[in-house]
């Protein structure tokens, strides 16, 4: 199988996934109900939740600076920022393809090694994790029903012994995984293939190692809470802009964002469906209809997807 043939297959596979999710997040839901509710939304909420959209964007592109400066580089502020836009751009073509295209733009605009650069951005993504798992803790301190709820919908398998089989495979394929790149690098160094692979594992080693020498620690974890906080700005945004919503308080939408960041973690175009089923979930959750979740997923889909085109595509051209 060729590589364009099995691309094209890959990304079927995806978009599939994503249209399936979201027949799921419209199924039972009137159409007119949604156009009733959208109808009715304050556009310049919605146009300052897409402002603070781009501005997470330039935090992030910020943060990975920060990350950079550890390992002798220090690009210019604004490449990043643009590498990073192009990257959610891509996420829209290609699920989870953004992060190497980031990589690969800066690499050009910036010439910093791209192993170096995948590693730090390995690093961005466990701290973002670590962060998803604060703001997880904090709802289930606020919305422990709610949040079991959601749960109970997309988090949990049916059976106790299926998930117990499901993290035994994954332990043995952990281990195997573990042994095979073992014998690979013990056995097969003097393959050329396989030197360059050392030396790009090396790589990503010392972009995830940058962070044990950060010379702006306190800054770098003010950026990474000041992404999360302006995600939750967007989301609150939004709440102001339908009518059904705006009565919700700052601590419902952090459940509501924790919610809808399950959705983004499944791989499809740009978070095609997955946002939806997710958006429409939370807002039951919180004891609001699915035609509302439904509306304010799809509001935010289409706005989030065309600032990422439009900033993404701006940022290649820049760079």
């Amino acid at each position: 199988m060729n590589k364009t043939l099995f691309s094209i297959l890959k990304y079927t596979l995806f978009l599939g996934i994503g249209l399936g999710l979201l027949y799921f997040a419209y199924r039972g839901v009137k159409f007119s109900e949604i156009l009733e509710s959208a109808s009715n939304a304050k556009w310049p909420w919605v146009i300052l939740s897409f402002g603070l959209g781009y501005v997470a964007m330039i935090i992030r592109g910020i943060r990975w600076n920060i990350l950079l400066e550890p390992l002798g580089y220090r690009v210019k502020p604004w490449a990043a920022v643009h590498s990073v836009a192009f990257g959610y751009f891509m996420n829209n073509l290609v699920p989870r393809s953004g992060e190497l295209a980031r990589c690969g733009l800066l690499n050009r605009a910036e010439k910093v090694p791209i192993d170096k650069l995948f590693g730090t951005v390995i690093l961005e993504r466990i701290v973002d994790v670590l962060l998803l798992g604060f703001f997880v803790g904090f709802a289930f301190l606020t919305h422990t029903e709610e949040l079991d709820s959601l749960f109970g919908k997309i988090g949990q398998l049916r059976e106790g012994g299926e998930k117990s089989n499901l993290m035994l495979y994954l332990g043995i394929l952990a281990v195997a995984g573990i042994i095979g790149a073992w014998v690979v690098f013990r056995f097969f160094s003097h393959i050329s293939f396989v030197q360059r692979l050392r030396e790009f594992m090396a790589g990503i080693g010392h972009g995830l190692r940058s962070v044990l020498k950060l010379r702006r620690k306190w800054l770098f974890i003010a950026y990474s809470l000041g992404i999360w906080i302006t995600w939750i700005l967007m989301s609150q945004c939004m709440m102001y802009a339908l009518e059904e919503t705006r009565d919700l308080s700052i601590v419902d939408t952090v459940f509501f964002v924790v919610a809808a960041s399950f959705g983004m973690l499944v791989p499809t175009p740009g978070g095609l469906g997955s946002y939806h089923i997710t958006a429409r979930l939370g807002m039951e959750a919180l004891g609001l209809s699915a035609a509302v979740g439904v509306t304010y997923g799809t509001i935010t889909w289409l706005g989030k997807t065309a600032l990422e085109i439009i900033a993404g595509a701006i940022g290649f051209f820049v760079v």
